[in-house]
């Protein structure tokens, strides 16, 4: 469903940039939109028209305590539509927001917004490329970070131009290469939430 993948989007790439340490579970079905791999992920509230965005939702009941919280994604029409692992995956989504200190919640919370701002296409090419930096190592996936941050300072010619160069092409394999710029054509800006860019 168009609204559920929408939504999936916003809130798996919330998640894979501002809640370090979350894996989202892996369906074996992975056809794109109509399945129940994009449904799992899906955030309280719809992405189209006048209804709120998942960052919207979560700004809105930002001051109702955890319990509150969960009482009003247990009442939403469309959660109530998945089963219970879905359900359940949901629910520890949204701990795992409220655990977060108070700054990094508004910080989250920046990002989302940014995010939600993308067509969503540019959100599909951005959830394909951060699932790529993901499968990283660590180590690699820290320059890949820096590497992002860096290119998106420059203009595009630059950054072709930069992208293309032996130096380039000697530091990064073709992977890497490839989801960042995966992570560049999204137009995704790390700084755009003042979130000091990935780390």
């Amino acid at each position: 469903m168009k609204l559920m993948r929408q939504s999936a989007t916003v809130l798996l790439l919330a998640g894979a940039l501002c809640l370090p340490g979350f894996a989202a579970p892996q369906k074996p079905n992975q056809n794109r939109g109509h399945n129940e791999h994009d449904r799992d992920r899906m955030p309280p509230g719809k992405v189209q028209n006048n209804a709120p965005k998942p960052g919207k939702w979560l700004s809105e009941h930002l001051n109702l305590s955890p319990e509150q919280q969960q009482k009003e994604l247990s009442s939403d029409p469309e959660f109530k539509q998945l089963n219970p692992q879905q359900q359940q995956h949901l629910q520890q989504r949204l701990n795992q927001f409220n655990s977060l200190p108070p700054e990094q919640q508004k910080r989250t919370l920046r990002r989302m917004q940014a995010m939600e701002s993308l067509s969503p296409d540019r959100q599909d090419v951005l959830r394909n490329s951060l699932q790529q930096l993901r499968q990283l190592p660590d180590d690699r996936r820290r320059v890949v970070r820096r590497a992002w941050l860096g290119l998106r300072q420059m203009p595009p010619d630059q950054q072709e131009q930069t992208m293309n160069s032996d130096r380039f092409r000697s530091t990064f394999n073709d992977q890497e290469r490839a989801t960042l710029k995966g992570l560049l054509d999204s137009g995704f800006n790390p700084e755009d939430s003042n979130a000091g860019g990935p780390r």
